[in-house]
This record gives structure tokens, C-alpha cells and sequence, in this order.
């Protein structure tokens, strides 16, 4: 597979960009700024991969994907230190989200001949059925906060579905996608069918209005979401859209407080919080505020935050100077908003130290129309807002332009199916932290998005539908006019 960085040599000077290391401040590496000829390069070699891609006997395609997850597997530790070096997710968590590729694209290789139309009720003697069909050359423009496996898992779909790809990494994380490219030829997969450029939102603005990208993925915030969705309809794309979250976490009185507190806390420091799933809204009967808060309180404090190549760090810095800013201007300004329980700032441990770190931080007794109840603040921050009845809590949860995940606890499990009906987000999840899994749909409603790059619904945004309808009995068709017979 050929990247934009193997013809810097060839077409002479480019411009590039720089990636700091979060941790220090100190240069990761310096990347070629992929520009229109580079784009136009990418595309017309991925354009010319397709046909035999496409026509590849989808036994054959699997083949190619399973030797590829055995691929990534064996190299999962490098890919999980190239996404902590580039933005300083915990090691930990690191490897977990690489070593879960390898199984991801296992599942997408076992789908590529389960890919099926329907039959269409007709009359006797003629058939109507559809299939699917591949869009062609697709798009993949992939966040920052999770490189390898937001790599991996917009990209092996569409290839996975008979589509070709060219896929741009985040300009703070580009690392994996660079190594990800190199272990797909590793897998010997045919040339041209993956293809990365790098650089910043110009580049993946090419890429967008690049009248041969017939469909395109992109995960990032919703004003970026909303020119993509603009640029595309130009062309007539296929898009999907995963954007932001302000996910409520809803606590009943009879829930099981101290799982709820513990889920609550930890999905927030996950990652420093920097996950468009991750529960910020906590909704908590008044009865049960104490009690949540109270074992909250306790458990943050054994999140450990540090140096995110440690293996006992939970909590690494924040991806970038431009995020850190953004995280502490909202925990600055929540002073007139509510009540920080704990947290704030940079712990004091790494008080003299260069990197970007932010504790865990729970803002108590914050009303709706708070900055930091309404603004996804993605940093490692919860808020804390208290509800007396069960419609109360509905209201509560519904008031934010998203619609991405949510969270209820309660042992009523009339009022668990209550709150499913209720919620108006893609994803409920009961009793439990968030659970990702490569065959359950993952999709926003509202300001979220609209499709999924999860399960085997993302397969309407990577194929067309074709309609066929066959004549198959001995009788000529029946014509319109009768009276022409």
C-alpha cells in the first residue's frame, strides 16, 4: 500500500505539519500536508483497484481480512504506543482498543458473504429481489481520540462490502494510519485498495468534494459534521456521521448506588474524557445525590494520572494544548454554575511538569442551562444535576441538541422500558457502562449523526441498492395497453 509519504521523495518539496507530544511538548514527527494533487493521486489509484476488488468472490475477500486481523494482532503493542505517543491515551487502554481490532476486522471478514438483498413479493412467474452493491471509492476521515481502532473500524466495513478506501487520519495522530497502511501490504492485500493522506481539515475538505468519492465516513464535532454534510450532497454522497455527545447517565433511588457511582466516574476519566459517548450528564434522584456523589468522590480518588506510557496510569494528558485550553476554560468559568466537588485542574503531583493533564472533575448542583450541562465539554468532567420523578429525569435527559448514548440505572424494570421509549438517542444502555461491540450499531439521533460504521446496518451507507425484476414464465410480459396485442 502506498501512502502520500512514500511520493514526498518523487514530487519534490511539500508542505508539512508538526505533532507534539502531549506529554512534554517535544515533536512526535513531521507529516506531509496532503494537497489536491496528492488527493486526486490517492483516489484515482484507489478508482483503480476497485473493479477487481469489487468482483473479488467475496470467499476470496474474506481471506484477505482474516490475514489481516492476524496481522494487526501480532503488531497491536506497536499500534496501541504509536496512538499513546501521538495523544497520550493511558498505555493501558491503548492496547485493549488495538488488540480488539484484530477481532473487529475477524467479524467483517466473516460478513462479507452475508451481505443480502430480498426477495420482493410479486406475481407468479416474475421475480423482483434486490442487492447490495459497493459505492466505489470511499472516503474516511477519522478522529483523534481513538486513531487505530477508528481506523479499523471505518475502514474494514467498506472494504469488507467491496469498496475501495482512502482515509484521513487526524493531524494530531496519524502515526497508526501511516503503520496501519504498511500492515495491510504486510497481509498482502491488493494494491491500491487502501490508500492514507494526511493532513489537516483542508485535506479531508479534498477528499470530501472529490467528485470520484462516492461515499463518506467522518467522526468529529457537528459544525465540521454539517460542511461535510454540505460539500457531500454536491456530488450526491453516501454519508455517515459520527459527531458529539452529551450523554445523560439517569440514577434512581433503587439503582445499585455504588455500581452506578463507579461507572459514572470511570466512563468520564476514560480517556480523559475525550470520548463523544461518554456519560457528562449525571441526572441523580435527590434522594440518592449524597450517597452517588459520596462513592464518586472516593473513587476518583484512586484514578492514578500520569505518564500515559506507564502502565499503572488510568488518566493521561489531554491530546492537545488547543483541547487542554478548551477543558480547564470550561471547568474556569462553571464557578457560577455549580459546585466543584472535586478536581478542577492539574493534579498536584504534576504541578511542575510540562504535560497536559487534567484530574478527574465532578461539578455538583448544575442546572439545565448551564454552560457545562449544555456544551460537550470532551475532558475528563461530570456534572451533577438532581430530578424527583421519573418524568422529571425523561425531560432532564431530552433537553441537549444530542442524541448519541445514554445510561439508566434502576431495578424497575417497568421504568427501564419506560426511560428506552423515552430517551431519544441511538443508543440506551441499562445497568451497565457503555459496551462497544463490532456487531451492535452505534448511531446518533439529533445533532449526533445519522448512520453507523457499527454492525450490519452500517451496510446501507457503504452499498447502493439495485432492484431487479426478472420474466421467467413461458407467457410474454404483459404489456401497459392491451389493446395493441
Amino acid at each position: 500500500m502506498m501512502t502520500v509519504q512514500e511520493q514526498e521523495e518523487a514530487n519534490g518539496a511539500h508542505a508539512t505539519f508538526q505533532v507534539l507530544s502531549p506529554v512534554d511538548g517535544s515533536v512526535v514527527g513531521e507529516f506531509r500536508e496532503s494537497d489536491a494533487a496528492d488527493v486526486d493521486a490517492a483516489v484515482q489509484r484507489a478508482a483503480a483497484a476497485f473493479p477487481q476488488w469489487r468482483d473479488l468472490p467475496v470467499r476470496e475477500r474474506a481471506k484477505h481480512l482474516w490475514r489481516l486481523a492476524d496481522v494487526i494482532e501480532r503488531h497491536h503493542e506497536e499500534l496501541a504506543r504509536l496512538d499513546t505517543q501521538c495523544m497520550g491515551k493511558a498505555i493501558r487502554d491503548s492496547l485493549v482498543e488495538a488488540r480488539r481490532c484484530a477481532d473487529d476486522v475477524r467479524f467483517w471478514a466473516g460478513a462479507t458473504d452475508k451481505i443480502f438483498g430480498k426477495e420482493l413479493a410479486d406475481i407468479k412467474g416474475r421475480l423482483t429481489y434486490t442487492k447490495h452493491e459497493p459505492l466505489g471509492v470511499y472516503g474516511v476521515i477519522i478522529p483523534w481520540n481513538a486513531p487505530t481502532i477508528s481506523f479499523v473500524n471505518r475502514s474494514v466495513p467498506a472494504l469488507a462490502a467491496g469498496n475501495t478506501v482512502v482515509i484521513k487520519p487526524s493531524e494530531l495522530a496519524p502515526l497508526s494510519a501511516l503503520r496501519l497502511a504498511e500492515l495491510f501490504a504486510e497481509a498482502e492485500l491488493p494494491a491500491g485498495i487502501l490508500q492514507v493522506v494526511t493532513g489537516s481539515g483542508g485535506t479531508g475538505d479534498l477528499l470530501v468534494r472529490h467528485p470520484d468519492v462516492r461515499g463518506i465516513s467522518f467522526t468529529g464535532s457537528v459544525a465540521t459534521g454539517e460542511r461535510i454534510s454540505l460539500a457531500a450532497a454536491a456530488t450526491f454522497k453516501k454519508v455517515t456521521l459520527e459527531l458529539g455527545g452529551k450523554s445523560p447517565i439517569v440514577i434512581f433511588d433503587d439503582a445499585d448506588l455504588n455500581a452506578a457511582a463507579d461507572a459514572a466516574i470511570l466512563g468520564v476519566a476514560f480517556n480523559a474524557g475525550q470520548i463523544c459517548s461518554a456519560g457528562t450528564r449525571l441526572i441523580v434522584h435527590e434522594d440518592a445525590q449524597d450517597a452517588v456523589i459520596e462513592r464518586m468522590l472516593a473513587t476518583s480518588k484512586k484514578i492514578r494520572v500520569g505518564d500515559p506510557m506507564d502502565p499503572a496510569t488510568h488518566i493521561g494528558p489531554i491530546s492537545c494544548q488547543r483541547q487542554y485550553d478548551k477543558v480547564q476554560g470550561f471547568i474556569d468559568r462553571s464557578s457560577g454554575q455549580g459546585r466543584i466537588v472535586t478536581g478542577g485542574g492539574r493534579p498536584a503531583h504534576l504541578a511542575d511538569t510540562p504535560g497536559l493533564y487534567i484530574e478527574p472533575t465532578i461539578i455538583a448542583d448544575v442546572g439545565v442551562d448551564a454552560e457545562v450541562f449544555r456544551q460537550e465539554i470532551f475532558g475528563p468532567v461530570i456534572t451533577v444535576t438532581t430530578f424527583r420523578t421519573e418524568a422529571e429525569a425523561l425531560t432532564i435527559a431530552n433537553d441537549t441538541e444530542f442524541g448519541l448514548s445514554s445510561y439508566v440505572w434502576t431495578k424497575d424494570l417497568g421504568r427501564m422500558f419506560r426511560m428506552i421509549d423515552g430517551i431519544d438517542a441511538g443508543v440506551v444502555q441499562g445497568n451497565t457502562p457503555q459496551v462497544m461491540n463490532a456487531a451492535f450499531p452505534f448511531s446518533g439521533h439529533k445533532n449526533s449523526g445519522f448512520g453507523t460504521a457499527y454492525g450490519v446496518d452500517a451496510i446501507e451507507g457503504l452499498t447502493q441498492i439495485k432492484r431487479v425484476t426478472l420474466n421467467f414464465s413461458d407467457e410474454p410480459a404483459q404489456l401497459p395497453w392491451a389493446d395493441l396485442e
